[in-house]
Parts: C-alpha cells; structure tokens; sequence
C-alpha cells in the first residue's frame, strides 16, 4: 500500500513540474521576444535621429523648408490684400447709396419747390377751346346682290359686300333641312354628274312631295303659311333650303321660337329671318324666262337663284288627312266590334 502511494505522489510532483517548467518556458519566449522589440524598436530610433542630422545638414532639405515658409507667407499676405480690397468695395457701396439717396432727396425737394411755384404762378384766365379734328367718312360696302335676293350668300361672312341681316321678318328660312338620297351622297363628287343618272324625277318628287305633307302642318300651326319653297340646288348654302312666309311677324317668331334647334330627320333645324322683297327676282324659273322649269338653267349646279319643288295641290293634303281619319275611325270601329264579340262570348 505504501508503494503504490509513493507512485503515485510520483506521478503527481512530476506533472506539476512539467506544467512549471512549460510555463517557465513560456514567460522565457516572451521576456525574449519583448527584449528583441525594444531592441528593434531603439534601432529604429536611432535611425531616424540620424537621418534627421544628416537631413537637417543637408542644404537642399533647408533650401525646401525656406521654399515653404514664403510659399505661406506669400499667401497671408495675397489673403490680407483681398481683404482689404473687400473692405473697400463695400465702403465704396455704401457711399454710392448714400450718394443715391441724397440725390433723390434733392430731386424731391426740387419738384416740391416746382409745384409750389406753378400753384403761386397759374393762370387765371380760361382754358383755351379745343381743337377741332375732322374725321374722313368712312366707305360704304356695296351690298350684295344674291343676299338681297335670296337671303344667303355662298361666300358667308367671307363676301366682301354687305349683309343686311333683319331683325325680325315674317319669312323664315330653315336652313338645309330639306334633304333625299342625292342631296346626301350623289353630290359629294362635285364633278360626277352620272350620279343624277340614277333617279328618276318621279322619284325626286314623290319624296318632296312626303317632306311637303310632313313638314307644312307643323309650320301651319303657328299661323297661316302664304309661301313655302323647298331648293333643289346642288351649292351647299341653298341645297334643301326651306322657305317659309307668314301673314305677320308674329306668327314668323312664334315658329322661330318653336322650331329652331329641333330635330327633323335625325338633324337639328336651323332657323333665321330672312327678307325677301321680290320672289321673282329670286327663283331662277322666273328670273330666267322659266329656264329651270325645262331643265334648262345655264348655269346648272353654280346657279345662285332658287331652284325650287312644285308644290302639290293643297286638297291632296286635304283627302290625306281625311284619308287617315277615315282609317283612324274604321280602326276603332274594328276595335269596339271585337271586344262586344268577346264579351258575347264570355
């Protein structure tokens, strides 16, 4: 028993010194190394001590320093003088100020002292009379003679003669609110004239004559119609126009009122006074010896004067009327005869 414990006490003293002797060794390499630092560390030293003598020996390193010193002397002195030339330019704009407002000051005082004279040395008598300008008279346009006629005119607001424009008249005109098949298509080619080919004037006629029995009672309504012309021309300020004369303007403006900016036909109606002092002068049939009634106008589609419809005979208008009347109440009749049947029935 006592051997073994001796082994092992052993075994125990000999790690402990093995542990002692490492860390011996350890702190041995660090004494070292921390010797061999210092040691590097005052060489180093050294070396720069003398390279600073021979550097602070050597001329060209001083002729650099001297070099440096007035390179930054130089500056401090260009610094002051802008300084200094700051200083004055404000000192001079500040003097220019005061200069300014002194001189205003005078120029005030001198007005003052002006207006107080004029007010002491005003004239007493009365103002002299005003002079007398003469103006030229002023040229008068001719006046246009298709406007004067017809009431329209091709160039509008561009015709260089005048338009004298009523007020209120007893003639209306519905401007464009006639219109068939070839009015709408067959005339946008100005110069295709094969196109009127294709319709027959009975055609023509017979859908005027439609337009006529739908359209003249409703203007009748407002009062009793003396004319009514509907144009045939092909030119765009007279194609479809529709004339309308009344007994007396207060019918005319009781329509206007009614009728404009309606719609007939999917467009809108539009309506304006016109005076037409002679219709003779401005229908083309009896301007030209009745020319356009045998299709004979010379001037064709440019002609400027009314082309206008014949008007049916107004009785047609009457057996219309009584016409649909009579199928209004034979209607009726049929109705009040099915409905006694049914009950009959029931």
């Amino acid at each position: 028993m006592d051997i073994r414990i001796d082994n092992q006490l052993f075994e125990k003293m000999k790690l402990n010194l093995i542990e002692q002797f490492k860390i011996y060794r350890f702190l041995i390499k660090k004494l070292r190394r921390q010797l061999f630092r210092q040691q590097k560390a005052k060489e180093r030293d050294e070396n720069l001590r003398l390279e600073e003598i021979q550097r602070q020996n050597d001329p060209l390193y001083q002729a650099w320093i001297i070099h440096q010193e007035n390179i930054r002397r130089q500056k401090e002195i260009e610094e002051e003088e802008e300084n200094q030339k700051a200083q004055k330019l404000r000192k001079q704009h500040e003097q220019m100020e005061i200069q300014k407002k002194e001189q205003l000051r005078k120029e005030m005082e001198e007005k003052q002292k002006e207006l107080s004279l004029s007010k002491i040395t005003a004239p007493t008598h009365n103002p002299f009379p005003p002079i007398q300008v003469t103006i030229a008279p002023s040229i008068e346009r001719p006046v246009c003679s298709f406007y004067l006629k017809t009431g329209v005119c091709r160039y509008n607001e561009r015709c260089h003669r005048t338009h004298n424009k009523p007020d209120i008249t007893n003639t209306l005109l519905a401007v464009n609110m006639y219109s068939n098949f070839e009015m709408q298509y067959g005339l946008d080619d100005e110069y295709d004239f094969d196109i009127g080919l294709e319709f027959e004037e009975s055609e023509r006629y017979e859908n005027f004559k439609d337009f006529y029995y739908d359209v003249l009672p409703e203007f009748e309504r407002f009062g009793h119609v003396i004319i009514f012309k509907v144009c045939a021309n092909s030119e765009i300020h007279l194609r479809g126009n529709v004339y309308i004369q009344y007994e007396t303007d207060y019918q005319a403006m009781q329509a206007y009122k009614a009728l404009n900016t309606r719609y007939y036909a999917g467009r809108m109606v539009q309506c304006q006074f016109v005076n037409i002092p002679s219709w003779s002068a401005a229908i083309c049939g009896k301007h030209t010896d009745g020319l356009f009634e045998h299709g004979k106008c010379p001037k064709g589609r440019r002609c400027n004067y009314l082309h206008v419809f014949r008007n049916p005979p107004l009785k047609s208008i009457e057996k219309n009327k009584d016409e649909s009347s009579r199928k209004n109440k034979r209607s009726k009749s049929r109705d009040r005869s099915n409905k006694r049947k049914k009950k009959s029935r029931h």
